[in-house]
């Protein structure tokens, strides 16, 4: 749908003279049942002749405003009113008598064919402007609708049904983040795929390898894809994401078959060298690189299977973070899926046509290769060496990392920030005006010509887009001379932060008594953050009770304290103070005698004021409304509301104040109830670097130091539940997460042994987690639930493939515990290495953090990113000693 805002409709206005209307004794529902009654065609059916019938219609719509200046009315001298009082809302039914004079529209009002006053005014950059909003429909994709909306208008300029002269601007194109978003998350997956292969290049020394590997990544990709779009995902942040992350891990699975082959095809070698054999070199390669992967086969569907049912608490708890990550979550998923069906498939089988070949390009002979591998094999003889110390010693090694780890651990999680959901940028800033009640439209339009002034000349600005006097609602206006609100669009790559930030200062220095204005970073439409009745709001303060002056003295009183002792987050009252009202207090005696009714009243009142429309002139294909009201200048203090001519009784004009009184008095501005109880509500947005954890602890305080007036509770804080139920969900996913991969370990090993030293990886992750977020000061959120749970499934690997190969290792060799790991971790740091720096590799450009939409996901990787560089200690310690 596309809706138009802002800018002034055709109209017809009909102003009355208040006096001239008293002294000719003509009431204001007589002119509206005038208007009404004159703009009509009647038809008169058919003349049924010989030949023909035609119809017959009599023709009495107004043609211009001129017929309406021409409208005769009979005057109070002239016209006996009937006895019968008005018993609709608007009309009081007269019964003419024989006239002797009339009087005509233009007598006693000014007929003007303009258009409607102008209550909203709606801005870009200091002009006035019109606002076109086109949603899509909930299944229609955003990037395509754009690209339609733009080659329309372009049709309708070269048409010429756009004047040449008329500037079009897209103030808001969400196109553009989307296209920026996808982009950048696809570059962060190229890039952390292109980093993977070069970790490949440099462990294995081996373009063949290389190659395989390279071509593992866009098979899992395309495999993911197919089964996204059979499941009818659509390409976006999550889905795209999900494929990022995936990118590593899709690569270990090949990365550990392919290495094992090629150790084994290097024994193959280095034997038939040292035995001279001659025979088929290709046949014995290919049963090398069959039995070599067969070794791993159980490792991998191990690891692949704990990778899934990691990620099986999103689909058991369900709730926000489900709905929010499942495409992601599922993504993930599919390529993971696929990775194992490729390395179990095509790995082998170009593995078995590639290494078949004798020849080499030597490239493993590269100085740089050499020293590379010189160093790795030292550092695993050294490594085997710290290993064979730190076994004699494992429960000083375990209980030491326990309590150094699990120390720093509990000590950074305090220390870490909280939050919901990450702050993205989407190269806008909100800007929102609050006015004390009864603010006029003249000083609302005046402090936002000032507040245009200041953000105007930032230098980011690109475009102010700003409404005076309401707020825009696709098509719907609300004028509210309380209200105004405004967007702007910055330039690229502008920091939204630090505008914000410059941008309040500098309002704040207006010294804008009374008036609350408030600048925050766009958010993306669609994300909700927590489940608070004010959209936009970080933080909430929600009061209860039964006496609403009593509830408002209190909201102000709470609002006042968190104003002065807050630091770390800004508050203001989502409702409107209470309004400044005339009230109408019909004396029900007299008013009852005349047949009045309130509604007729104030319909009448309504058409002074606000005026009524009670016909319509058409033109041409289009109907212009003709509006009737009061000569607005004529009629600026409540006292003249007084002299408002009613209706004609008895050759007698009834005026407002002869059936009712006029007070000035105050209505609420807004009544907001929850659970249909009246509440007030204040809402608040965190400061630059605040947490979220910290902000609701600072408030809780506050307010819990204030003594309220009976009758008022504090109800729960709507943003402190949801943070509390996503600090519970990291325990609880995370848990759970763990507990199924054991599980799935021991069926899988047929022990609880081998899937308990497993799972002792885990807790080392997560503290790596920890230690990633606390030195990037990066919160914890629900991106970050997320990766820990993500981050439980991908850390196993390392522990099942050490794991399997110890267990290899005693069934073949006869060996016992302690000297198969020993045996085992040296063998398997190699494939080790590879698998984690793949994976972290593959994460990197993700964890940086670089591009639009990128904050969104960058807490996830940075939690999986330094998960894994701190994960396998305990493996060889747990094993030999379990």
């Amino acid at each position: 749908s596309a809706d138009v805002s802002g800018g002034v409709q055709e109209e017809v206005r009909v102003d009355i003279d208040l006096n001239r209307l008293q002294s000719l004794g003509i009431s204001l529902p007589t002119v509206l049942e005038q208007l009404t009654q004159r703009n009509q065609d009647v038809s008169g059916g058919r003349i049924r002749g010989d030949s023909s019938e035609p119809l017959t219609r009599a023709v009495g719509r107004f043609q211009n405003a001129s017929e309406i200046r021409d409208l005769a009315f009979a005057t109070a001298g002239q016209a006996a009113a009937s006895n019968t009082t008005p018993t609709t809302t608007t009309t009081a039914p007269t019964v003419p008598t024989t006239p002797t004079q009339q009087v005509y529209l233009r007598d006693f009002a000014t007929v003007t064919d303009g258009t409607e006053e102008e209550r909203v005014l709606v801005n870009l950059n200091r002009q006035k402007a019109v606002k076109i909003s086109v949603q899509k429909q909930s299944d229609a994709n955003t990037v395509s609708v754009v690209e339609a909306v733009k080659a329309k208008i372009e049709q309708l300029r070269k048409s010429g049904t756009i004047p040449a002269d008329m500037v079009i601007t897209p103030t808001l194109d969400e196109s553009v983040f989307i296209r920026n978003s996808l982009a950048d998350v696809i570059t962060s997956g190229l890039s952390g795929a292109l980093l993977a292969a070069i970790s490949v290049f440099i462990f294995l020394g081996s373009l063949r390898q290389t190659f395989i590997i390279a071509l593992t990544i866009p098979l899992c990709t395309l495999a993911a894809a197919i089964v996204m779009k059979l499941s009818g995902f659509s390409l976006n942040i999550f889905s795209l994401g999900g494929l990022a992350i995936s990118v590593g891990q899709a690569i270990d699975t090949s990365v550990v078959i392919l290495e094992n082959v090629s150790k084994r095809i290097e024994t193959l070698k280095l034997d038939r060298e040292k035995n001279g054999d001659n025979s088929d070199y290709a046949r014995e390669a290919i049963a090398a690189v069959e039995e070599s992967s067969q070794e791993v086969e159980s490792s991998l569907v191990a690891s692949t299977a704990a990778n899934l049912v990691s990620v099986l608490p999103f689909v058991l708890v369900g709730g926000f973070i489900s709905l929010l990550f499942n495409e992601l979550i599922l993504t993930i998923c599919f390529a993971v899926a696929a990775s194992l069906i490729v390395a179990l498939t095509v790995v082998p089988m170009l593995s078995a046509r590639l290494f078949s070949i004798e020849r080499t390009s030597g490239l493993n002979r590269l100085w740089i290769l050499r020293a590379f591998n010189q160093r790795l094999e030292g550092g695993t003889r050294t490594y085997g060496n710290i290993l064979a110390k730190v076994i004699r010693r494992p429960a000083i090694v375990v209980i030491v990392a326990f309590i150094f780890l699990g120390g720093s651990g509990i000590l950074m999680a305090g220390q870490i920030p909280q939050e919901i959901l990450p702050r993205i940028s989407t190269g806008q800033a909100n800007v929102n005006v609050q006015f004390p009640s009864g603010t006029s439209l003249a000083t609302n339009r005046r402090v936002m010509a000032a507040v245009d002034d200041v953000l105007l000349k930032q230098p980011e600005t690109q475009y102010v887009f700003t409404t005076a006097g309401g707020a825009l609602f696709g098509s719907s206006i609300s004028s509210n001379p309380s209200r105004s609100s405004g967007s702007v669009t910055l330039k690229p790559g502008s920091d939204i932060q630090e505008f914000t930030e410059r941008t309040t200062r500098e309002l704040n220095r207006l010294n804008l008594a009374g008036i609350r204005v408030r600048v925050t970073a766009g958010s993306v439409r669609g994300l909700i953050l927590n489940n608070s009745p004010v959209r936009g709001a970080e933080v909430d303060v929600v009061l209860q009770g039964q006496d609403a002056e009593v509830l408002t003295r209190a909201g102000r009183q709470v609002l006042a304290a968190l104003d002065d002792r807050v630091k770390l987050s800004a508050f203001r009252p989502d409702a409107d103070d209470r309004q400044p009202e005339v009230q109408i207090r019909p004396n029900w005696e007299r008013a009852n005698a005349l047949g009045l009714t309130t509604q007729a009243i104030g319909n009448t009142i309504q058409t002074a004021i606000e005026g009524s429309v009670p016909t319509q002139l058409q033109r041409n294909e289009r109907l212009v409304d003709v509006r009737v009201q009061l000569n607005q200048s004529l009629l600026k203090q409540p006292s003249q509301l007084a002299q408002i001519p009613l209706f004609v009784n008895n050759n007698s004009l009834v005026r407002l104040s002869d059936v009712a009184t006029i007070t000035e008095g105050q209505a609420p501005g807004e009544i907001q109830r929850i659970n249909q109880r009246p509440v007030f509500i204040i809402a608040g947005n965190l400061n630059k670097g605040a947490s979220l954890g910290a902000a609701l602890a600072e408030v809780q305080q506050v307010v819990s130091s204030l003594d309220l007036p009976d009758g008022v509770t504090v109800l729960p804080s709507y943003a402190g539940q949801t943070n509390q139920e996503l600090q519970s969900a990291l325990v609880s996913l995370g848990g759970l997460a763990a507990f199924l991969v054991f599980v799935v370990m021991a069926v899988q090993y047929n022990s609880i042994i081998d899937p308990l030293v497993i799972i002792l990886t885990i807790p080392l992750a997560l503290v790596g987690g920890l230690f990633g977020l606390y030195i990037t000061q990066t919160a914890i959120g629900i991106t970050v639930v997320v990766g820990a749970v993500l981050l439980v499934g991908i850390v196993v690997n390392n522990a099942i493939i050490m794991v399997e190969t110890a267990n290899q290792i005693r069934e073949e060799e006869g060996l016992d515990r302690h000297s198969a790991i020993l045996k085992a971790a040296p063998q398997r740091l190699r494939p080790i290495l590879m698998t984690t720096v793949t994976t972290v590799l593959g994460l990197f450009p993700l964890a940086l953090g670089i591009g639009e939409g990128s904050e969104f996901l960058q807490p996830l990787g940075i939690v999986v990113f330094s998960g894994l560089t701190l994960a396998t200690l305990l493996t060889p310690v747990s094993y030999t000693h379990l």
